[in-house]
C-alpha cells in the first residue's frame, strides 16, 4: 500500500487532489442531507460552479441522488465514504502522523482524523466515530466508563452502537456544572449507556458542593454507590479546553480568570486545570474524578480538535502512558509544530 501510494504521488499527483476533493464533498453531504447545492458550497467554501461540476460526476457513478428536498449519498455512496477513510489518511501522510506524535508525547495511541473541526464542523463526528472504534475494541465484560460533559464527548455517545462485553456500567466523570442540559455528563452516561447495551447511574449533584454536605449526603447508598463507581474507573471519556476557552463557558469572574494566570493555568480537563508543564495545579468541584485518579484509570481518552486544542492536547496527555489523544489532523500538524520548536 504505501509503495502504491508513493508510486502514485508521483506519476500522478493530480489524482490525489481529485481524490481528495471528491471525499470531502461526499462526506460533506453525508453529514448534512439532504442538502442544497447552494447550502453545500457555502459548507465547502467554494463557488456553486466549482461544486456543480463535481456533483455531476458524482451523480453519474450512483454515489449521490439528487432531488427536490437536496442531495443524500446512495449507499454505493456509503461504502465508498467508509473504504475511503484509510485511502486518505494515507495519502495525507497521517498514519506516519499518528506514530510520531505518540512517540513524542509518550502515550498509548494517538489518532488524527482528516480535517479541521474548526472549519468543518461535521469533522467532530469523524472522531467521534474514531473514538467509539477504539472503546470498542478495548472494552471488557463488568468495565465502569466515566464519561464527561461536552460536545465532543455527546458526539461519541451519539455515534455508538451496541457492544460484545456485557455489564457495562456508565457513569457521569463529574457532578452537574452550569452548562446546556443537553451536553451535561448525566445526559452523555445516559445516551452512550443506551447505545452500547449498558446500566448507568446519574448523580444529581451539583459539581462544587460543599465538602461537610458531601460527606453527609455519602451516606445515602444510591449516592454512595455511583461515587464507588467513579472511584473504580476503567475508561474514562472526556473533551479538554484552553484556559482562554473554559473561562468563556464557565464564565469566569475577573477575580477567578486573575487566579488561574497567577497558577499559569493553560489548559483544563475534568475539572483539572494544567499549568504550561503539564502539572495539575487547581481542580475546580469536589464531585467525580480526582487528580489522583488519573494515572491509576486503566484507559484514558480525550477527544478535541482544531488548531487552538493543540495545546490543552499536549499539556493534558504528554508523559502519561494511559492516554489515548482522538483528534483531527489540523491539531495533529499544531501538535507537531509545537513539540518540534520545544515548546
Amino acid at each position: 500500500m504505501d509503495k502504491f501510494l508513493d508510486l502514485q504521488k508521483r506519476l500522478v499527483p493530480e489524482v490525489i487532489e481529485i481524490t481528495e476533493k471528491r471525499y470531502s464533498i461526499l462526506r460533506a453531504i453525508e453529514f448534512n442531507q439532504p442538502v442544497g447545492r447552494r447550502a453545500l458550497a457555502g459548507i465547502l467554501g467554494q463557488s456553486e460552479r466549482w461544486v456543480r461540476s463535481e456533483l455531476d460526476i458524482l451523480k453519474s457513478q450512483n454515489l449521490i441522488n439528487i432531488q427536490a428536498s437536496g442531495m443524500m449519498v446512495t449507499d454505493e455512496g456509503n461504502e465508498v465514504i467508509n473504504k475511503l477513510r484509510d485511502y486518505i489518511s494515507e495519502l495525507k501522510g497521517l498514519k506516519d502522523l499518528e506514530n510520531t506524535l505518540k512517540e513524542m508525547l509518550g502515550i498509548k495511541e494517538f489518532i488524527a482524523v482528516p480535517g479541521d473541526t474548526e472549519k468543518e464542523p461535521h469533522v467532530i463526528i469523524e472522531m467521534a466515530k474514531a473514538a467509539f472504534e477504539y472503546i470498542k475494541g478495548i472494552i471488557e465484560d463488568n468495565d465502569i466508563i466515566a464519561v464527561s460533559g461536552g460536545y465532543s464527548v455527546l458526539s461519541v455517545a451519539e455515534n455508538s452502537h451496541k457492544v460484545d462485553a456485557q455489564n457495562v456500567t456508565i457513569v457521569p466523570a463529574r457532578g452537574g456544572i452550569k452548562a446546556d442540559m443537553e451536553r451535561q455528563a448525566n445526559i452523555v452516561a445516559a445516551k452512550l449507556a443506551k447505545n452500547i447495551g449498558g446500566n448507568y447511574y446519574l448523580l444529581h449533584l451539583p459539581d462544587n458542593i460543599n465538602e461537610d454536605i458531601l460527606r453527609r449526603m455519602s451516606d445515602d447508598p444510591d449516592i454512595a454507590k455511583v461515587l464507588n463507581y467513579i472511584s473504580e474507573t476503567d475508561i474514562l471519556i472526556h473533551g479538554l479546553s484552553s484556559f482562554e476557552s473554559i473561562s468563556r463557558k464557565r464564565n469566569f469572574t475577573e477575580e477567578q480568570v486573575e487566579r488561574m494566570k497567577t497558577l499559569n493555568v493553560r489548559a483544563e480537563a475534568v475539572g483539572c486545570y494544567f499549568d504550561a508543564n503539564g502539572n495539575i495545579v487547581y481542580k475546580s468541584g469536589s464531585i467525580g474524578i480526582k487528580p489522583e485518579h488519573l494515572d491509576s484509570i486503566k484507559t484514558i481518552i480525550s477527544v478535541g480538535g482544531g488548531i487552538q486544542k493543540a495545546e490543552a492536547i499536549i499539556l493534558t496527555s504528554k508523559g502519561r502512558k494511559n492516554r489515548i489523544v482522538v483528534t483531527d489532523e489540523a491539531a495533529a500538524l499544531e501538535i507537531y509544530k509545537i513539540l518540534k520548536g520545544g515548546n
